[in-house]
């Protein structure tokens, strides 16, 4: 029996001692594996770090550049070189000017209008503002207003509202066509644009479309005046075909013509041989006649 329980507990030993053997053996590829995990979170650890620390520098470098770029006013240059070469480059693709359309004028100032733009063919049509071209039509004399746009990919259209004559100012023996706004257009010939109203003397442009209107009122009375004078700047006389000058008040020249309207109605004043109808008193009419033909009359 006795050797029995041994051979058992030698076996047991044996078993024992296979178990740590086992254990022991096993144990190594793990401790390698460990370690080799280490390194890896290690390595991954030290290129994150070293990312990071490549990427403080890159921007800490092109901080440094840009605050030179800045310092050194170079900045525009650059800019503007890469803006001048994307347009030329889109300008080979076909966005380049080729047409400039002008419309709402005559035929004549086509040619003045496209140059104030400042369009020229083959300029790269992204290089071309048209809010400055804009600015420069409107800079032209005769020009109330234009609107500019570009026609993607090579045309521009520029749509013109004219300055319409108005009257015809006499000042200093010249003639100039004037607008209703009273900015003069351009220069004529004497006795040009006949079917215009004739205003004479300096602040007779600013005014002029007032006391025209209220003229208009009067037909007969139009007709029959060659020229509107102002005097000091601050009244009008009427010039009549008879030679006449009917002196209208600083206020209320409205009222006056009425009065003129009514006495002509009644009395025929209009066709007095009158050097002077004075109207500026309220309500009253004093006629001066001329001295060598007091009581004569002309045939209307």
């Amino acid at each position: 029996m006795s050797q029995v329980r041994r051979a058992g507990s030698a076996r047991k030993g044996a078993r024992r001692t296979t178990s740590r053997k086992t254990i022991a053996a096993g144990s190594a590829p793990r401790r390698l594996r460990n370690w080799a995990e280490a390194q890896v979170r290690g390595a991954r650890y030290s290129a994150v770090n070293a990312a990071r620390l490549g990427a403080g520098l890159a921007i800490f470098a092109f901080a440094a550049f840009a605050l030179f770029i800045i310092l050194t006013g170079q900045l525009s240059s650059i800019t503007g070189g890469i803006a001048t070469a994307t347009q030329n480059r889109l300008a080979s693709l076909g966005f380049e000017i080729r047409n400039v359309d002008v419309t709402g004028v005559e035929e004549g100032r086509v040619a003045a209008v496209a140059e104030a733009t400042g369009a020229m063919h083959g300029q790269p049509a992204f290089a071309f503002d048209p809010a400055v071209a804009r600015e420069q039509v409107v800079a032209i004399s005769w020009v109330r207003d234009a609107q500019v746009a570009r026609l993607w990919p090579d045309r521009i259209a520029v749509v013109v509202e004219p300055r319409t004559p108005f009257a015809l100012w006499q000042m200093n023996g010249r003639f100039h066509l004037i607008d209703r706004d009273g900015v003069v257009l351009e220069e004529v010939a004497a006795g040009s644009h006949p079917e215009l109203p004739l205003i004479v003397d300096a602040g007779a442009p600013e005014a002029a479309a007032e006391i025209l209107d209220v003229l208009a009122h009067y037909p007969e009375i139009a007709r029959r005046t060659v020229a509107v004078v102002r005097v000091g700047s601050r009244r009008w006389n009427l010039r009549l075909d008879t030679g006449a000058d009917v002196k209208l008040p600083e206020e209320e020249a409205g009222a006056a013509l009425a009065l003129l309207a009514a006495m002509q109605s009644e009395r025929g004043v209009l066709r007095l041989d009158a050097e002077v109808i004075d109207l500026r008193q309220p309500g009253e009419m004093i006629v001066r006649a001329l001295p060598e033909r007091m009581g004569g009359e002309r045939d209307a």
